[in-house]
């Protein structure tokens, strides 16, 4: 069971020469690569005595778990910020209608001349005084002859969130970048890629703390109403200070909590804790054999039906049949 799952997972969701080359597991005399997908990798994960993901109650979806299945998405958050380089500094403390900050984490950007030309369009517009923190590796690609956009390769994304004078977050949703900004209590807007991205961005706009956009269906106007909405309408800062709220009210840190699962685990064992479906075939877990059952049953109802208006028929023909004859005799 758990090697179909994996194949099928490895096959649709990821490709495996692409993920070992990225990691370095592969030579390049190597053409075929095993599997290094974070979930499979050729470990029976039915053997597990805990899960631990990386998800939060405060920014996801709500979900029927296992026992032995503990969400430790906070343990993202909560870093003390430091503070801010000078350059920052000075450049966060202009008058402003805000600073908006852009990042689309450290594997995805947004870095197509078309893409950047219409985040140029809103950034720019003279009709507000807006001003972005924006992770660009190229500098020069966006006109800046006002000084109120500051392109970096990098930014301390952390310190830069818990900043009261940073008000928006535009980014591509993952998990770590959304966990990080809903502690802070910053609104987001998202510009989902792949893989998580697309979930995240709509289990966010559920809560109201987010605007989802399409990263290749958009114009720059649109974008800058979407900014000027998270500026102005207090709904999405009221729903973002919800959720930081949410995840910021634990009796216990998520390293406590998972340290206090793992000796339980340790002193009592995990069986109490785990499904008895791993325990099951493919056709009992698929319910194959149910089905077997109810069709079955279903076939031969229809076949003692089938067979009783078979029999009525006939025997009204009979009868008719019988009444024909002596009503001519």
């Amino acid at each position: 069971m758990h090697r179909l799952f994996c194949e099928f997972f490895n096959f649709f969701i990821f490709t495996r020469v692409t993920l070992c080359y990225s990691a370095g597991l592969c030579d390049s005399n190597v053409s075929v690569c095993p599997s290094v997908c974070f979930i499979c990798k050729c470990i029976d994960m039915s053997q597990a005595s805990l899960y631990f993901y990386i998800e939060d109650i405060s920014v996801g979806f709500a979900l029927p778990l296992m026992p032995n299945t503990i969400a430790i998405g906070s343990i993202l958050a909560g870093r003390p910020s430091n503070a801010l380089p000078r350059d920052l500094e000075d450049f966060l403390s202009t008058p402003n209608d805000g600073v908006i900050l852009v990042s689309s984490g450290s594997l995805v950007n947004f870095d197509t001349p078309e893409i950047i030309r219409k985040f140029c369009d809103a950034f720019t517009d003279n009709r507000y005084r807006l001003r972005v923190v924006w992770k660009l590796k190229h500098a020069k690609v966006c006109p800046n002859d006002d000084g109120r956009l500051k392109l970096m390769p990098w930014v301390p994304q952390n310190d830069l969130l818990a900043d009261p004078r940073v008000r928006i977050f535009i980014s591509h949703g993952g998990i770590n970048s959304i966990i990080e900004s809903v502690y802070h209590a910053k609104p987001l807007i998202i510009f989902p890629f792949v893989n998580d991205q697309p979930y995240n961005a709509a289990a966010a706009e559920s809560k109201g703390f987010a605007i989802r956009m399409d990263i290749g269906d958009f114009t720059s106007d649109a974008l800058l109403s979407n900014i000027i909405t998270l500026l102005t309408d207090p709904t999405y800062e009221r729903n973002a200070h919800l959720a930081s709220a949410i995840m910021r009210d634990r009796r216990n840190s998520t390293a406590q909590r998972v340290s206090a699962m793992i000796d339980h685990v340790i002193k009592y064992g995990d069986r109490h804790l785990r499904t008895g479906a791993y325990e099951l075939s493919t056709l009992q877990f698929f319910m194959f054999d149910i089905f077997a059952v109810l069709l079955a049953a279903f076939v031969a109802l229809l076949l003692v039906v089938t067979i009783t208006c078979y029999c009525a028929c006939r025997s009204c023909r009979g009868r008719c049949s019988i009444r024909q004859k002596l009503k001519t005799s």
